[in-house]
């Protein structure tokens, strides 16, 4: 019922083609995106962003979530897993999840 909820309000998109992985482990920047997307069906300012260029791996940031990642970022939601690194396809920890999600609705 979420899957459902999320996908009809245009914040969860699944894989394409109606196919969703509700039990797969989820990536930094597919996270990104959901909460990015949450953001704008609420009407939170998401004005702020970053340069993600000084991250090594900035090139691996996918099309569909530049501008998620860079928001996520910007607002000090997600940082980069070292100074140099922001690891966009990794899959995001729960601790990570914990304090991306308390900081969102903190601010």
């Amino acid at each position: 019922e979420a899957v459902r909820w999320a996908a009809s309000e245009g914040i969860a998109g699944g894989y394409g083609g109606g196919l969703f992985g509700p039990d797969d482990p989820i990536t930094r920047e597919q996270l990104a995106v959901m909460l990015y997307r949450y953001a704008q069906y609420k009407g939170y300012d998401v004005s702020k962003t970053a340069d993600l260029s000084g991250y090594a791996d900035s090139a691996a940031v996918s099309v569909w979530a530049k501008d998620a990642m860079s928001w996520a970022v910007g607002s000090g939601l997600i940082s980069g897993r070292s100074a140099t690194t922001l690891a966009p396809a990794g899959s995001a920890t729960r601790a990570e999840c914990a304090v991306i999600f308390t900081q969102m609705f903190q601010k």
